[in-house]
């Protein structure tokens, strides 16, 4: 096969391996399998925890960045204000 993968059928399921140098065998989720497109490997790779995993941490830092930026808007506006630090006090 190409890319060394192998198939193997447990329990009447098939499970695709590939040999890598350094990791040992790792499980590989094909995105064609008997040249039918497999949907849900190739939409979340094989895994909808997984999937949702990283789309909840994902989230999770988009809304860190936005959040952060929206706090720097804010000091910003609030050093820039004349009424709050008036030059020349004294």
């Amino acid at each position: 096969m190409k890319y060394n993968i192998r198939e193997f059928q447990i329990n009447g399921d098939s499970v695709y391996l590939k040999k890598s140098k350094i990791f040992g065998w790792n499980v590989v989720h094909p995105i064609k399998i008997k040249n039918k497109i497999n949907w849900k490997n190739l939409l979340v790779g094989g895994s909808w925890i997984k999937f949702l995993i990283y789309l909840f941490g994902i989230l999770f830092l988009l809304g860190a960045v936005k959040e952060y930026s929206q706090a720097v808007k804010i000091a910003n506006a609030c050093i820039n204000n004349p009424n709050l630090f008036p030059i020349g006090y004294g």
